[in-house]
């Protein structure tokens, strides 16, 4: 009997994980990706053709017998649908939601980075300097990182992934007892101009690329 471990993107194959013949393996490998899969700043959003969002999933598959059981699931409101695979080969035995580490595009660096390493690379340095205090705003797409008269970008998909990485460093803050960090939330409407014109006189960006609230794919 073969078995299957795949990730799923929006209900279609992504990568296939593991493949084996032992049912009592295959859930091993399974739950223990399942519990290993902690991650800082989860994908929500991709923005291929557009900007719209996405959900990932980890499935435990096995070669279809007659006789197996279809496999369940709830929406939303609670309600039992039942679940399958497009192939007719595979059995779902397990499905659970699974989370992909999100990565930024930081001006000035050419690599994306996940919020991890912008923590150590941008965040974390200098943060216990005597006299620091940073900023972190968000305009749009866009957060900044101030610091000594200075800032870095953090492009986001869009503004709601913005305001979660905002809310994320937030969070960061209070949990590591970080106090030298001012939040200030998405710009308000009667400063965007200036803002708008300070990061073009940072970057060199084009207005039309500046004043964009999504990525283009």
């Amino acid at each position: 009997m073969d078995y299957r471990i795949i990730i799923a993107k929006d209900k279609k194959k992504k990568k296939i994980l593991y493949n084996g013949k032992q049912l009592h393996n295959a859930k091993s490998k399974f739950f223990s990706l399942v519990d290993k899969n902690i991650v800082l700043f989860p994908k929500e959003h991709i923005s291929y053709k557009k900007t719209k969002p996405v959900v990932y999933e980890i499935l435990l598959l096995k070669e279809k017998e007659e006789g197996d059981l279809g496999f369940t699931d709830r929406d939303e409101l609670g309600r039992t649908l039942p679940v399958t695979t497009k192939r007719d080969k595979w059995t779902i035995v397990e499905k659970r939601h699974y989370q992909i580490e999100e990565k930024f595009s930081v001006f000035g660096y050419y690599e994306r980075m996940e919020m991890k390493y912008i923590l150590k690379k941008i965040f974390l340095p200098s943060i216990k300097t005597k006299g620091m205090v940073k900023q972190v705003n968000y305009i749009f797409n866009k957060v900044m990182i101030w610091h000594d008269n200075e800032f870095d970008i953090v492009t986001c998909k869009c503004t709601k992934d913005a305001k979660r990485f905002h809310n994320t460093l937030r969070d960061f803050c209070v949990n590591q007892k970080i106090n030298n960090v001012l939040f200030s939330g998405h710009v308000p409407k009667r400063n965007r101009r200036k803002m708008y014109e300070t990061i073009m006189e940072k970057t060199g960006w084009r207005r039309n690329r500046v004043y964009q609230s999504k990525t283009r794919p």
